[in-house]
């Protein structure tokens, strides 16, 4: 009996096959036929692929599926930032347009609100300005509008009232207050220089006695101090001795002229000659003294020559500082320092017993309550300045403004500042204006006691135009769009807060005053599409 070996069975060529062998066939066997159902599946998905790129078929959105809307999420407009449905710059049938009127060449502003009241954004009739803003507009240079400049035509929008205040816009009223055109400058107060003195001994000597210190208030020909200088001693002698040789020699020329054949001529001529010299001598003499500014009496040369000796004595001293002074100091030399006119002390630099000379200024005297304001005007604004324009002065520190009037204006131009001087004299009756104060002055060219103006937050400016934004008239009403329209508008006079809208609104329309600068923005994105908006071509 054979035996048959493992390995040694016969395959279908006659040749026997292991049992491992038909164990491995089974097997891909089995796992070929369990994949045919996936396989069917996949094919199946990318028939019907293929099916929907050639026929353009789309899957339901899951949305769609669940029953779920997205009208409302489709319903934006990207480019205006509202709802699309409401967007009255996408969809002109939602909003009246008013009819269009071009550019006013009289006010330089588009859709002239002045000319035709009929576009402002006010409830009932709208209020023109009180005065005659073409007027207003040539006083001085004025910034223009590009009249090819068409932002006016659209409008900014928000979605609802709520996103206006979450943007941080505000707003305010037109509103009509008094304002001034005037040219700014800077301006200097100083003492008017004729009423200035600076006082000097007019010889050396050493101060006797000291009556007025600064600060003082004097009153023209109040004494401020006495100078003791042998000078004047001397030339008080000189003038008491031809005094007295006139005297004498005149008498003598009247007895030899009343003694008549009896005298001979030779001595009359020469007693004639003789008080001739004397008169030139007392001439001199006295002009010496008034030199020194004293003021003599008239006749002096006659009166008795004790009274003349104490006259000259105390010339020019009153009793009262005659009296102050130490005994031992009422000397024939004393020369007293008189103030030319009324003011105040305004330096000194002076004590009893110090040595001085013509050469130092002892005491400076000045009217405080006479000023005088330099300005220094641009060369290019001199065609504007003329005398009697009015000037508003406020200096470093102060709170309140002072008023005064063009006196004088300079014929040269300083080579430095390329500036023009201005006089300006102004009222200091309560000395409260400061001598060589600094501070800013405004050249009033125009004063409107009503004029139409809004918050300098309220102005906006591109390259070529400047704007404000109005706000709708049906701003408030149910359902209206929450819009906001452009307008050109000229400026006129500024102050620190506000600024005179000169053409463009009208009092008692609504302009956005904080976050302009967020409407401009949207305002310039929403027109990027259309090369900005801002010509017409």
């Amino acid at each position: 009996m054979s035996h048959i070996q493992a390995g040694s069975l016969d395959g279908p060529g006659g040749t026997t096959q292991s049992p491992a062998r038909q164990g491995s066939a089974r097997g891909w066997w089995r796992r070929t036929t369990g994949a045919m159902p996936t396989l069917a599946v996949f094919g199946l998905i990318a028939g019907v692929m293929h099916l929907g790129h050639h026929t353009g078929w789309k899957l339901s959105k899951i949305s769609d599926l669940t029953g779920a809307s997205t009208k409302q999420a489709d319903d934006w407009c990207a480019e205006h930032l509202v709802p699309e449905s409401q967007c009255v710059e996408c969809n002109e049938t939602l909003r009246l347009k008013p009819k269009s009127f071009g550019f006013c060449r009289k006010h330089g502003v588009a859709e002239c609100v002045i000319d035709h009241p009929e576009l402002a954004q006010v409830q009932g009739a709208p209020a023109l300005p009180a005065y005659d803003t073409t007027l207003a507009l040539g006083v001085l240079p004025r910034t223009e509008n590009n009249s090819r400049n068409t932002l006016h035509k659209h409008v900014v929008q928000f979605a609802s009232a709520a996103a206006v205040t979450k943007s941080g816009v505000d707003v305010e009223v037109v509103v009509e207050r008094p304002m001034r055109d005037a040219l700014v400058t800077n301006g200097e107060l100083t003492f008017d220089p004729t009423q200035v003195a600076h006082l000097a001994s007019r010889v050396s000597g050493t101060v006797a006695i000291v009556f007025k210190s600064l600060g003082s208030l004097v009153q023209q020909g109040d004494i401020l101090a006495l100078i003791d200088s042998a000078q004047v001693g001397q030339a008080k002698s000189q003038c008491l001795t031809s005094f007295v040789q006139l005297q004498v020699r005149r008498a003598h020329a009247e007895r030899i002229q009343k003694a008549g054949s009896a005298i001979a001529g030779r001595t009359l001529i020469d007693a004639e000659t003789a008080l001739k010299e004397t008169e030139i001598a007392a001439v001199s003499a006295r002009q010496a003294l008034l030199n020194l500014g004293f003021d003599l009496p008239a006749k002096l040369e006659e009166h008795d020559l004790n009274k003349l000796a104490e006259q000259l004595r105390t010339l020019g001293i009153p009793s009262w500082a005659w009296e102050r002074l130490p005994t031992g100091a009422r000397t024939s030399n004393l020369l007293p320092i008189v103030a030319p006119h009324s003011g105040m002390i305004v330096a000194s630099d002076i004590v009893a017993g110090e040595v001085v000379d013509p050469t130092r200024a002892l005491f400076t005297t000045a009217d405080p309550q006479r000023l005088w304001l330099m300005l220094s005007v641009r060369q290019e604004d001199r065609q504007f300045v003329h005398p009697g324009l009015p000037v508003v002065f406020r200096a470093e520190g102060e709170s309140r403004e002072v008023a005064g009037q063009i006196s004088w204006i300079g014929a040269t131009i300083d080579e430095k500042t390329r500036t023009l001087p201005v006089r300006v004299e102004v009222d200091n009756s309560d000395i409260r204006l400061l001598d060589k104060s600094f501070g800013t002055a405004r050249i009033v060219l125009r004063s409107e006691p009503r004029a139409v103006v809004v918050p300098h937050a309220a102005v906006q400016t591109t390259p070529d135009a400047t704007f404000v934004f109005v706000r709708d008239k049906n701003y408030f009403t149910e359902g209206a769009p929450k819009i906001f329209h452009v307008r050109q508008v000229r400026l006129g006079a500024q102050d620190d807060n506000s600024v005179e809208l000169l053409a463009g609104v009208l009092p008692g329309e609504v302009v956005v005053s904080k976050g302009s600068a967020v409407l401009l923005a949207q305002l310039l994105r929403g027109n990027l599409g259309a090369g900005c908006g801002c010509h017409e071509h």
